[in-house]
């Protein structure tokens, strides 16, 4: 499967508040409503958790600040989602949600890429986290000096087993890395809508609980490894151009 990653700002005339319950609310059945004829197989909203721990993840990094939220949509495959834009229906119900999106989001600071998963590890035996749980959303650009091969290999191959040896320490419950791929689907979506340009990936890391999340970093050998890790994430991340901050899932709908 493939998903697209969508990186939400928020346009400047429209509140919090009001944002986040339109997106949930209205733009999301008017996503479920399409997804027939854009042939989506699944779609999740991430907002945006209003904790204090955001702002740690975040100066320890030295990062850009946290974005409202995230949307992910999910394909068999790239084919499939070009086969999908390309016809008139489809094309039409994606004509349909750009529009609607337009009403309030921030489109030129927005961001959207198609990413391809990588999963590091699983403790939830595949089962769908409760109402309670959290996931640590990393938006990642790489460093100026690293390839894209580059910068994915060392993610995946060294950073990736690296975040896996902490997981029980720091609570974590499933690691995800998204790579992001087909680059001149990228541009197109940039060169059409105006958007800003993508970025190399996201990890996403959730926990059963914000109270977990804040066990794991609160004992000395929780934060020994969150030193580490960030440590590690400056081998290929360019932290001035990237983002991590908390979020709950919405699932919009699953025909997974």
């Amino acid at each position: 499967m493939i998903k697209l990653v969508y990186v939400l700002q928020r346009r400047a005339d429209v509140t919090p508040a009001d944002f986040h319950d339109y997106w949930l609310n209205a733009h999301g059945p008017r996503v479920r409503g399409h997804a027939g004829a854009i042939r989506a197989r699944r779609c999740v909203q991430s907002h945006l958790i209003d904790s204090s721990r955001n702002e740690g993840l975040r100066a320890a990094r030295g990062m850009l600040d946290a974005v409202p939220g995230i949307t992910e949509v999910w394909w068999d495959s790239l084919a499939d989602f070009q086969a999908a834009a390309a016809d008139p229906a489809g094309a039409a119900a994606l004509a349909d949600l750009a529009a609607d999106e337009a009403t309030f989001i921030d489109i030129a600071r927005s961001q959207v890429f198609l990413t391809q998963e990588n999963l590091i590890f699983d403790f939830t035996g595949a089962r769908k986290f409760g109402p309670e749980a959290v996931k640590c959303t990393y938006l990642l650009a790489r460093r100026a000096d690293l390839s894209v091969e580059a910068c994915h290999r060392t993610w995946l191959t060294d950073h990736g087993p690296l975040v896996a040896s902490f997981a029980r320490e720091l609570r974590m419950a499933r690691y995800v890395q998204s790579h992001t791929i087909a680059p001149e689907a990228n541009r197109g979506f940039v060169a059409a809508r105006g958007l800003s340009e993508p970025l190399d990936g996201i990890t996403e890391v959730w926990m059963r609980s914000m109270d977990d999340a804040d066990a794991g970093g609160s004992t000395e050998a929780g934060r020994r490894a969150g030193a580490a890790l960030v440590e590690d994430e400056r081998r290929f991340v360019e932290m001035g151009r990237s983002r991590c901050f908390f979020t709950r899932e919405h699932e919009i709908f699953d025909f997974g």
